[in-house]
């Protein structure tokens, strides 16, 4: 169960899951990218602080917005691909092997995580979930960001 105090090895545990599914599919691991970090950390404190879960804030922000807000595109000479999941649970199902398994249980979540052309990642993660629908329990919000940098 994620808490404020164990922020890092829940991401850590969770690139680490991520990248064991795209391991048994043949797939290269994921690197963490600095710049991600930033904006998908932004986007799961975001989510919990405002209660919603979309991944167009209320603000109008998109992943594409956040990325290049955090630096991610400065290095493309050509352009990019990117792509984005998000998650939230309470309890048991707030734990990063509960993420990954909805995520790869999810077409389209599963599609980005083993998705070949992706290279960079990073997973942002907040120890309070939707107050609207966690009914008072413990849990988190999660956004994994995708991306390749193409001419970087």
């Amino acid at each position: 169960m994620p808490t404020a105090a164990d922020l890092d090895r829940i991401r850590v545990a969770t690139l680490c899951l991520v990248n064991r599914e795209r391991a048994g599919q043949g797939e290269s691991a994921l690197s963490a990218d600095p710049h991600m970090a930033c904006a998908a950390q932004a986007h799961s404190d975001d989510m919990a602080s405002a209660d919603y879960f979309d991944h167009v804030g209320p603000r109008g922000d998109t992943p594409a917005s956040r990325l290049r807000g955090c630096g991610y595109f400065a290095g493309a000479r050509l352009g990019y691909e990117i792509g984005e999941n998000i998650a939230w649970g309470t309890l048991w199902l707030a734990t990063p092997h509960a993420i990954v398994a909805a995520w790869m249980a999810s077409p389209g979540h599963r599609a980005n995580i083993l998705d070949a052309r992706y290279r960079d990642t990073a997973i942002g993660v907040s120890a309070q979930p939707l107050a609207s629908l966690a009914r008072g329990q413990a849990g988190a919000m999660y956004t994994q960001d995708f991306g390749v940098l193409i001419g970087g």
